[in-house]
């Protein structure tokens, strides 16, 4: 009897009744996207009804899935990022110095003008305006570069509790929004290439990325997404950071073998590798297939993702890496956009448009991995258990590299300064027995969890649907101002204590001394 209670107790918690669902995902990045589809299916085929707004609709209906596509409002970043114009900024910040920072910056400027065009088209935007008319239970907010829809709740008055999703590592700013500390002095930002042990030049850098990070949000996203939201809607909004601050859960996609141990928090879930589970299983090309099993040594797969156009490579960079590639035992698939129908052959070298990057991991006669250090790209390759040598280029990229190198994963060069013998060298490295041993058992300890990463996310969204406010997840300290929460007025109470005692102390000094002086003055006159 007792047993049976049990059992029904177990399916009371881990069941919800169907509920209505809305995603909103206003990001023109696949990646990203990639990272939360799983998630948004899973969900569907649980029975519940789930909205997904984004610039990546269904190709296919799928039951309890309704699509509002964001395609035409702003273009989709699908091989955006030209390395021509890389190499000429490369330049110029090598004159001024802070080269990496610069970078990032110059990076994350750009988000902002993204940011700032969508959201003035989807305050607009009949068919979200729409759906927005409707009652939710929970609503799923991508956390990246905007903060725009979290106005649009408010202005609708959704009351549905707010769960965040990130596809990269916890963001400079996502830290406050759920009271997590991120101390600069071990928690390394999402713009850093240091591990938690830094040395104090590396404390002192990544105290001052957290600091402008967090400030550029702020006033180049937050302040002026807001002026948009009341222009339009004619109303005063509450601060959008304000509105950040109301999130029930936020799920990230990281896990602490790969990206390194952080302060977490029950409303901070890592949910890293969650879009492997349920990819779809795409086909190898046959002549790729064929190039795979007619290889002696292996092969070394070379991708740096769905954004860098490759093709757009400098020549100098490019003889730079088919030299070097050219001298490996190991034959070669390189994603490059402007191959051949099947692909172009030259050497051991095969470069192609597209490669089915899961599946060929997956692949046995694939040893090692060259990437650009996307977090989607990594945790496919730990997955997997195949080395890397990543080449990072902005954003969580150096993190990510610095990590994979901390657990043994594989290594990281730099592009603006890579040559022939540093490539070839990281190279070698990669395809040591060593290394893809190591990689093979950071690959271990990763799949090492209590329940599959896709299942662990589904089952928080539906525990925040369950019980919504009545458990709350986040920590107190959300709710501090700046001063109590790094403990200015106690340090300023502290520090006028102290002195008014040392005040207090050179008065009655000042009075015991003039007592031993006038006592020694009476005797001398006796």
């Amino acid at each position: 009897m007792r047993l049976i209670s049990i059992i029904s107790v177990f399916l009371v918690l881990n069941n919800v009744r169907a509920a209505n669902i809305l995603g909103l995902f206003p990001h023109v990045g696949k990646s990203h996207h990639t990272a939360f589809e799983p998630l948004l299916k899973m969900l569907a085929e649980k029975g519940h009804q789930v909205t997904v707004v984004s610039f990546f609709p269904q190709k296919t209906p799928v039951a309890n899935y309704t699509d509002i596509s964001l395609q035409g409002i702003a273009e989709i970043r699908k091989e955006a990022v030209n390395l021509q114009k890389f190499e000429k900024s490369n330049k110029l910040i090598n004159l001024l110095g802070m080269k990496r920072f610069i970078i990032q910056a110059l990076a994350f400027q750009g988000l902002s003008d993204l940011a700032l065009n969508i959201c003035s088209k989807l305050v607009r935007f009949p068919p979200l305006l729409e759906a927005l008319q409707f009652d939710y239970d929970v609503v799923l907010v991508e956390n990246f570069n905007s903060d725009c829809v979290l106005g649009l709740l408010h202005v609708h008055a959704i009351k549905a509790p707010v769960i965040s999703v990130l596809s990269s590592p916890m963001i400079h700013w996502s830290y406050s929004r759920i009271g997590l500390p991120d101390n600069p002095s071990y928690v390394p930002t999402m713009t850093s290439e240091s591990t938690s042990q830094m040395s104090f030049l590396e404390r002192l850098e990544n105290t001052a990325m957290n600091l402008y990070f967090k400030t550029w949000f702020r006033y180049s996203i937050q302040v002026k997404e807001r002026v948009i939201l009341e222009r339009r809607f004619k109303s005063r909004l509450p601060d959008l950071e304000d509105l950040a601050r109301n999130v029930s859960l936020v799920l990230v996609n990281t896990f602490h073998s790969l990206n390194g141990v952080r302060p977490l928090l029950p409303g901070v879930v890592e949910v890293g590798g969650m879009h492997i589970k349920n990819t779809a299983s795409l086909p190898i090309p046959q002549y790729i297939e064929r190039f795979l099993n007619e290889s002696e040594h292996g092969v070394v797969l070379f991708s740096w993702g769905s954004l860098i156009k490759t093709a757009s490579i400098p020549k100098y960079k490019e003889d730079i890496i088919v030299s070097a590639l050219s001298k490996l035992k190991q034959r070669v698939i390189w994603k490059y956009e402007d191959s051949g129908e099947e692909g172009t052959l030259t050497g051991n070298i095969l470069k192609v448009r597209w490669i089915p990057q899961y599946e060929l991991l997956q692949h046995k006669k694939v040893i090692a991995f060259i990437a650009h250090g996307g977090l989607l790209g990594m945790t496919e390759a730990i997955s997997a258990g195949k080395p890397m040598l990543i080449v990072p280029f902005y954003g969580d990229q150096p993190l990510n590299g610095a990590s994979a190198t901390a657990i043994g994963l594989g290594k990281a060069i730099s592009y603006a300064d890579m040559s022939e013998k540093t490539l070839l060298d990281g190279l070698k490295s990669v395809l040591s027995a060593e290394m893809r041993l190591s990689a093979r058992q950071a690959s271990k300890i990763w799949k090492d969890r209590i329940a599959d990463p896709l299942d662990t996310a589904v089952y928080w969204v539906e525990r925040v649907i369950r019980w919504g406010d009545q458990d709350p997840l986040h920590s107190t300290a959300r709710d501090l101002n700046f001063i109590e929460y790094n403990l200015l007025d106690v340090a300023a109470v502290i520090l006028l204590a102290i002195i008014m005692i040392i005040l207090i102390l050179r008065i009655v000094i000042m009075k015991i001394l003039r007592l031993i002086s006038g006592g020694m003055k009476k005797e001398k006159l006796h």
